[in-house]
């Protein structure tokens, strides 16, 4: 994990190597035909209907892009996939002790718009945050129609920042 005194993670291309404690990366890989994927429809119980939908992000991030609000899906893995080729943001921290983020091991990865990401359940991220708007993603998940999110406002001060970002 890239982050330095000031509580600045430095954000890295997204690579299926690089995520694979925090879930899949949707892209093509290797010479087959077809990639299949292990973790879109993993799920717990009580979560047992499939949703999917379009989201539509109206604002891009500003650099440095400060960690406010995580969320996690504690039944459900949760996929994202971009529509118009947007860039974005991902960010994405293990459990702590006691179950909540560990900021000190967050990570921070820039996604192409030719990628889309499926969180684990359970794994704390970040909100849509896209490099440029409006962008849409479709969104597909399993849900359990109550305690589907969790959501956590972060007290402690961490920015991401792209590579090279000097200020």
């Amino acid at each position: 994990m890239n982050v330095d005194s000031a509580r600045r993670v430095v954000a890295e291309p997204l690579t299926s190597e690089g995520f694979a404690a925090f879930g899949e990366v949707v892209e093509h890989a290797g010479e087959q035909r077809r990639r299949h994927l292990s973790l879109p429809f993993a799920h717990a119980a009580p979560a047992c209907r499939p949703a999917m939908w379009v989201s539509r992000v109206e604002a891009a991030i500003a650099w440095p892009c400060p960690v406010v609000l995580l969320e996690r899906h504690p039944y459900s893995s949760q996929t994202f996939i971009p529509l118009d080729g947007a860039s974005y943001l991902v960010a994405v921290a293990p459990d702590g002790e006691r179950g909540e983020p560990d900021l000190s091991r967050l990570r921070a990865f820039i996604a192409s718009g030719s990628q889309g990401v499926c969180y684990r359940a359970g794994v704390w991220h970040q909100g849509l945050s896209v490099l440029r708007a409006p962008a849409q993603f479709a969104v597909a998940m399993t849900l359990a129609d109550e305690g589907d999110d969790e959501f956590l406002k972060v007290a402690a001060s961490v920015d991401i920042v792209p590579p090279g970002f000097d200020r």
